[in-house]
């Protein structure tokens, strides 16, 4: 899946980057958790991913993850990096992966997908 980009609280930019997972077919699916990214330099997904947990969390734009355990009523942020959101700048960054998620037709394509 790739990222999504947008901007909460005063102007600060985000890159979201949703967690995937290879089913049997080989086709990506969808988790509930997102990883959040302070978008300083323009990133894209590709340069800052990494399957180990440790090197995301000394990526000094990682701003931790959040999980949607009731997707609307329930939701998990681990602020596991060297920053974190603001309960002002998490509900923002809520709301707005809330809309993508509620408008697939938002979701940027991949190539390989």
């Amino acid at each position: 899946m790739a990222a999504f980009y947008f901007n909460i609280s005063s102007e600060l930019p985000l890159m979201v980057v949703p967690e995937t997972r290879v089913s049997m077919d080989g086709h990506p699916i969808l988790t509930h958790s997102y990883s959040l990214y302070r978008n300083t330099n323009g990133d894209n997904a590709d340069a800052v991913l990494s399957p180990d947990d440790q090197q995301r969390q000394s990526n000094p734009n990682y701003l931790g993850s959040i999980t949607f355990e009731i997707p609307g009523r329930v939701f998990n942020y681990i602020a596991d990096g060297q920053a974190s959101l603001s309960r002002d700048e998490l509900e923002q960054a809520i709301e707005q992966i809330s809309h993508y998620r509620d408008h697939p037709d938002l979701w940027p394509q991949s190539d390989n997908v």
